[in-house]
């Protein structure tokens, strides 16, 4: 197993975040896991993307250049990084905020608007972490459910049950 995933968008929509998230809870299961952040100059609002790298080998290099499964949650993200998207590869594309074409290798989800809906856009990472799992589970959802609170320190209870439903609703789409 190995795979190369990139999570893009921009600063404030919880990319990094989500990116060591997943990191943490992979390294449980999986052998060996990178986590490599990369900001813009003005971090809210700028660009912001992490790679994740899982595999149950040793991982040559923290970083590619392509990629098996992308999270593009925004326009600027999508024109630069979808040529980076491996032939065999998933991207799950914000379609909230995303002008993509649907096909076998592009999954087109409302994130910003289902998170909209359940209280709060900042939700849009984990409806977008949700609806890659649903397709690429390698990481049990009960065990991003479970981490959500230990993941968040300082958060509300009811900030913690958004981003549950938020990710159970990308499950479901």
């Amino acid at each position: 197993m190995h795979e190369r995933i990139l999570i893009a968008g921009s600063g404030g929509q919880g990319i990094v975040s989500l990116g060591k998230l997943l990191a943490r809870l992979a390294a449980e299961t999986i052998q060996h896991v990178t986590f490599f952040p990369a900001y813009g100059a003005e971090v809210r609002g700028g660009t912001s993307n992490c790679q994740v790298i899982l595999s149950a080998n040793e991982i040559a290099a923290p970083i590619a250049e392509m990629f098996d499964s992308m999270l593009i949650m925004n326009q600027q993200s999508a024109e630069h990084f979808m040529s980076s998207l491996d032939k065999n590869g998933l991207t799950i594309v914000n379609q909230s905020l995303c002008k993509v074409h649907a096909d076998s290798r592009h999954v087109l989800v409302p994130a910003t608007e289902i998170a909209d809906r359940l209280g709060s856009a900042k939700a849009t990472n984990f409806v977008m972490l949700g609806a890659w799992l649903a397709r690429k589970p390698l990481i049990p959802a009960r065990a991003i459910e479970n981490a959500m609170a230990s993941h968040f320190p300082g958060a509300s209870a009811a900030l913690i049950d958004i981003n549950i439903q938020a990710f159970r609703a990308g499950l479901a789409a």
